[in-house]
């Protein structure tokens, strides 16, 4: 099976009823929620009409305002409560302070899906992270550890594990590949190596995703000519495939979660959100 899903749902409600248009008249599966948008409430509400659709805690620890106490998870957030860090700063945190950080990510977790889980009525709780943070063995391990602790049953934690074959079986569409993208992919599948026991733990199946090395620049041509070829690759791993999109465009200057002009901000500006809008709807 294909999933279809837009990351990063909920930010502004133009944003949302963006993505939802994806729903509508495009392919589009299933929705991440970013758990600390101001508003949360509203674009929950707006999926009251598409019981259907899947909907993922999107947990998010590097962009925004954190729903603990700043004071109870100084790791995560300074004392205005905003986020200040990254995937990178993350993973030495897990080496230098890894007690501390899993103690914190516990409770920052927990109160993003406290929050979202009375919004979602009867559907399954499904998690993935932010920027990918799940692929983070020590993550990874906190989102257990919460959802133990909290006695929830998840049925889905994205598995951000991307096959690489067909991008070298299209390198027609090289273009569209980056440097930086494939850094990021090899990162992610060596992190998934000593994840694995966890999502094990927890009884989940592990996925396959596509996007990861056409973020940035995911038009419908190279989504074309890869998707059957990534459809392929996850059916010899006998995985489902998720294509994973950030199709909310329509976020205006200063009403993103990041600080204005900062790189989150930046790539929720970007004309990029727009082409993967026309690319769910084409497909």
């Amino acid at each position: 099976m294909t999933l279809f899903n837009a990351d990063d749902y909920g930010i502004t409600l133009s944003q949302s009823e963006h993505i939802l248009d994806c729903r509508k008249n495009g392919c589009l599966t299933g929705v991440s929620v970013m758990p600390n948008s101001p508003c949360l409430e509203a674009a929950m509400a707006l999926l009251a009409d598409e019981p259907a659709l899947h909907v993922a805690v999107h947990l998010n620890v590097t962009e925004g305002l954190c729903l603990s106490h700043p004071g109870e998870v100084p790791l995560l957030a300074g004392p205005d409560g905003r986020f200040r860090e990254s995937f990178s700063r993350l993973l030495i945190q897990s080496v230098t302070h890894p007690k501390a950080l899993r103690e914190q990510l516990v409770r920052e977790f927990s109160s993003q899906i406290k929050r979202v889980l009375p919004l979602m009525g009867d559907r399954p709780l499904r998690l993935d992270g932010h920027q990918h943070i799940q692929m983070l063995p020590a993550v990874l391990a906190a989102i257990r550890d919460a959802v133990r602790e909290n006695g929830w049953t998840v049925t889905y934690i994205r598995w951000a594990r991307e096959p690489v074959g067909p991008y070298l079986r299209h390198w027609e569409m090289k273009k569209y590949y980056s440097f930086v993208n494939l850094v990021k992919n090899t990162a992610l599948n060596l992190l998934a190596i000593p994840g694995g026991h966890i999502m094990k733990q927890m009884g989940l199946t592990k996925n396959a995703v596509m996007g990861l090395m056409l973020s940035g620049d995911m038009e419908y041509e190279p989504v074309r000519a890869l998707l059957p070829d990534m459809e392929r690759a996850a059916a010899r791993r006998g995985a489902d495939l998720e294509l994973v999109t950030h199709p909310g465009w329509g976020i205006g200057p200063g009403e993103g979660l990041d600080v204005p002009g900062g790189i989150f901000e930046r790539f929720a500006l970007s004309p990029g959100r727009k082409a993967e809008y026309d690319c769910l709807h084409k497909l």
